[in-house]
């Protein structure tokens, strides 16, 4: 069986570093996706810009966590089932663009 070779004279030890203060300068703070989708004219606004920006994917996104906030809501209010939406906004979900007008337009069109 092979011993393991252990230094006699260590040249430091952990007791002898000196500590480091880290001081966090980032401007960002604390943030509750429910706080921000409240707000359906932010919501409606990122919705905006991915469409003018041709971004297919963020604009996904933002509406699968806007319906993770909401989602029986606005199945009821869009007259799907919440299985629907679940189903649309899956990994392997294709959903068609008549469902996905129907969430967006219960989502940040509509009255409460």
């Amino acid at each position: 069986m092979n011993k393991k070779k252990i230094l006699k004279n260590r040249e430091f030890t952990l007791d002898e570093l000196q500590p480091i203060e880290i001081v966090d300068e980032s401007k960002l703070h604390d943030s509750k996706a429910s706080e921000f989708f409240k707000n359906k004219n932010e919501t409606a606004q990122a919705l905006l810009e991915c469409l003018i920006d041709n971004d297919t994917e963020t604009f996904m996104e933002i509406l699968d966590a806007y319906l993770s906030v909401n989602r029986t809501k606005v199945a009821q209010k869009a007259k799907l089932t919440r299985a629907t939406i679940t189903q649309a906004f899956s990994k392997n979900g294709n959903p068609t663009l008549k469902t996905i007008a129907k969430i967006v337009h219960e989502a940040v069109a509509s009255k409460e």
